[in-house]
């Protein structure tokens, strides 16, 4: 049995209905994202239970960098061996390689081990969001595109808000090694739900260019590890600027590669698409506005308020909270205001949400803290559909999954150079301030929250003037299907 999309006709899945299989997808996109951020909350056992020494605990940061590096790296190259492949068939092995992982994981006797299964575990963990949201555009018309996409948004928003929660509920239960452990029979079923819901369109009979995705590889490594630098205590610059010409070197031939070679791994020509261009800066400025938001609040609660880091915590649950909300209703606006006005709205928001922000003072109120966070917590939701929906629409059937996992490594490379210049700049503005002060000035600790609370507020202004830039590529990514849809066609479970 067959159905039409998009003018070619193509199998259906085995399901009655794409409902399960949507639920499926989500599932294991929730459980990735909910490992991604449980770690943090462990980590003090991870770093017992191997036995790292304590003037070693500085390398106990690769057991979380290890899985950027490998989630970041890894997804480009999913993404195009799942567009070759079958989209169905490389989420089932990603869902498998991220179980064998988190068993590698939890056998770890070391803290070298465990860094290199963690990278390991990532790379299925890495392609599982980009390859869900090809299996949503594969089993929906454009017109429900948008709330699919919008479902597995809210769910890798929710699964990172769920992460530290189950962590630390269950560490104290099952131990950490038995938090990986239990990743096994939760997320087993999934690929079995997966392989029995989906059917895979034939696979291509074309190459996939390894050469390039070596360039590629290469390039993202040096610069993660060029981005991801102690601010304490930092590399050498005689260190650093290799690792940034590495990058830009393994970035020229990537891109002379993909231009030379008959099959690219990336067909470079789809960024001649405004809505593909447009969606990847785009995503690169609300990856760094997010992660200001994300690395600030806390920072903020500990510092200027003296509260507790886990005060922090709940205080930055104030924006992620609205994640997933604003993830679900950015689908449905897409359907009414269009791509590009839905996702000029939600920059606004985030904008307006940062001003807000750069005016708490030392003793800031529960809702003035509230109301911000709230604010721009919904505006980086409601982006999220708009901009996935608008590229993977832009692209071939045999691009969606690529192009998802470019689109998620802009976003990354956003959250990763607006946290070297949170921490290069807006720290480096403190110190300066700071180092001014006498230590027997009897105002000194008065004078130091001032020029705290002073750092905070020109960070949250850039970072507000930066949400509205966003709004001008926002513009490009188009109208798409704008029209007031019905609830069927709104929700994609319905």
């Amino acid at each position: 049995m067959s159905v039409t999309i998009e003018g070619a006709t193509v199998p259906r899945t085995r399901a009655l209905s794409p409902n399960w299989l949507v639920l499926a997808v989500a599932l294991g996109v929730f459980f990735a994202a909910d490992d991604q951020t449980f770690v943090v909350t462990v980590l003090p056992s991870m770093i017992e239970g191997i036995g790292l020494p304590q003037d070693e605990f500085y390398r106990a940061a690769w057991i979380v960098n290890g899985y950027l590096l490998g989630y970041t790296v890894a997804m480009p190259l999913m993404g195009r061996v799942a567009d070759v492949f079958g989209h169905a068939r490389i989420y089932i092995l990603s869902i498998l390689i991220f179980m064998a992982g988190s068993a590698w994981v939890a056998m770890s006797p070391n803290l070298e081990m465990l860094i290199v299964a963690r990278s390991f575990q990532a790379i299925g963990g890495g392609a599982v969001v980009p390859v869900a949201m090809a299996i949503v555009a594969d089993i929906f018309p454009p017109e429900r595109r948008a709330m699919g996409i919008a479902a597995m948004a809210a769910a890798s928003e929710a699964g990172g808000l769920f992460g530290p929660l189950w962590g630390g509920s269950l560490v104290q239960v099952i131990g950490w090694r038995g938090l990986f452990w239990i990743n096994l029979p939760m997320c087993f079923p999934i690929a079995v739900a997966v392989y029995m819901l989906a059917r895979d369109r034939t696979r291509q009979r074309v190459p996939i260019d390894l050469l390039g995705g070596m360039f590629l590889a290469v390039g993202l490594t040096a610069l993660t590890i060029a981005l991801t630098d102690d601010p304490i205590e930092p590399r050498p610059l005689y260190f650093t600027l290799p690792l940034y010409a590495g990058a830009a070197a393994a970035g020229a031939a990537f891109v002379l590669r993909e231009q030379l070679t008959r099959v690219p791994m990336v067909a470079l020509n789809i960024f001649r698409s405004l809505p593909v261009a447009a969606g990847h800066v785009t995503n690169v400025l609300v990856g760094g506005g997010l992660i200001v938001a994300m690395a600030s609040v806390p920072l903020f609660t500990n510092v200027v308020l003296g509260d507790s880091p886990l005060q922090g915590g709940l205080n930055l649950m104030r924006m992620t909270v609205m994640l997933p909300i604003g993830a679900l209703l950015g689908g449905i606006l897409s359907g009414w205001l269009g791509f590009h006005r839905t996702t000029a709205a939600g920059m606004t928001m985030c904008g307006a949400g940062f001003l807000l922000m750069s005016t708490w003072p030392a003793d800031v109120g529960q809702w003035h803290m509230t109301l911000p966070l709230l604010l721009a917590g919904l505006g980086f939701g409601v982006v999220i559909a708009p901009i996935g929906t608008a590229v993977v629409n832009a692209v071939g059937e045999h691009q969606r999954a690529t192009v998802s996992a470019l689109l998620q490594v802009a976003r990354l490379i956003g959250m990763l150079v607006g946290i070297a210049l949170l921490t290069s700049r807006g720290l480096g503005r403190f110190y300066e301030r700071a180092a001014g002060i006498a230590l027997d000035d009897p105002a000194y600790r008065r004078l130091v929250t001032e020029f705290e609370v002073t750092t905070f507020s020109e960070t949250f202004v850039v970072t507000a003037l930066v949400c509205f830039f966003a709004v001008l590529p926002a513009l490009w990514l188009g109208r798409g299907l704008a029209r007031r849809l019905t609830w069927r066609e709104i929700w994609p479970l319905s």
